[in-house]
């Protein structure tokens, strides 16, 4: 019966992630945002709750072997925490280390991003581009910065967020 322990583990962390896990499996087959995140986020705090409780009475009900309860406890918090290990992740990305007076900085909207996914397909795709040293894309807000030593294609960068599946128009 650990199979239910799995099961509830498994579940529950996909729930709880459903902005990140399930988003990013659905990329890898090339299908855009769901807006997962959109829906679901509201719920994250009732999924971690029903989460813990499945996960307890498995664990009273079942009492699966110390290593296989382990390694369920520990899917099931990578799993829910891959919002804001995606978002550590993402983040390096904007750090700037150089101090140079000859670096351009644009700022561009990105249309239709719903969850750390799609922020990091796009800070990907533009990281790609030639020239760029540090790409830096707010969520909230749909802007995104980017730092580079020259002047950046304006048709380039817009190619680019379109293959991440997005929309990209530059900001005065």
């Amino acid at each position: 019966m650990t199979r239910i322990s799995w099961i509830n583990g498994l579940v529950g962390g996909l729930l709880i992630s459903s902005c990140c896990v399930i988003q990013l499996f659905l990329n890898l087959f090339g299908i855009g945002c769901a807006g997962l995140n959109t829906l679901l986020l509201p719920y994250r705090p009732l999924f971690i709750s029903l989460t813990i409780i499945s996960l307890s009475y498995s664990f009273f009900r079942y009492r699966p072997s110390k290593w296989q309860f382990t390694i369920i406890i520990s899917i099931t918090l990578l799993l829910s925490f891959s919002p804001e290990l995606l978002r550590i992740y993402n983040n390096q990305f904007s750090r700037n280390n150089t101090i140079d007076h000859d670096l351009i900085i644009t700022y561009w909207e990105i249309l239709g991003m719903h969850c750390e996914g799609c922020r990091s397909a796009v800070i990907q795709a533009l990281r790609k581009l030639n020239g760029v040293l540090s790409v830096n894309v707010n969520l909230e807000t749909g802007r995104a910065k980017l730092t580079s030593r020259n002047t950046l294609d304006t048709d380039a960068v817009i190619q680019a967020v379109q293959s991440a599946g997005f929309q990209a128009k530059k900001l005065m």
